[in-house]
């Protein structure tokens, strides 16, 4: 009993900024098209299925921390999960992973020089003008 109370207390006196939990945005170039609004099709979009949208969905390559919050809170899989489930797409010939950037700023370039093109970032980010956040 006493372990679990002590326990409790630990918890208890965790200071705040180590429970922060950080957000991600969706960021696109949209030319002439509605966005996407809900997360499900976002969800259908980053992982190939076909959607009303021609957006072409831009990724950041693992380990990122926008790319884990993203992958929990939109694609509601873990990573190994959604790398067998793209390893099993490639070997089929079905669809293709969208492309992949080692950072932020780098997804940022890309989808500002993109029409329709659309990626995730860390929801502190500045977005850069020509860009829109279709959800936050």
């Amino acid at each position: 009993m006493k372990i679990h109370t002590l326990l409790f207390a630990i918890l208890v006196s965790v200071p705040p900024s180590f429970a922060r939990c950080e957000e991600v945005m969706i960021i696109a170039n949209l030319q002439g098209q509605d966005a996407p609004i809900e997360k499900w099709q976002i969800r259908d979009i980053f992982m190939g299925n076909p959607s009303d949208w021609s957006i072409e969905p831009v990724g950041l390559r693992p380990p990122n921390t926008a790319r884990t919050i993203f992958n929990t809170n939109f694609i509601a899989l873990t990573e190994s999960r959604i790398q067998g489930y793209w390893a099993q797409m490639r070997f089929s010939g079905r669809k293709t992973q969208p492309k992949e950037f080692g950072s932020q700023e780098e997804a940022l370039t890309y989808v500002l020089n993109n029409k329709n093109s659309m990626t995730y970032v860390l929801s502190t980010t500045e977005v850069p003008d020509g860009l829109v956040v279709i959800f936050q």
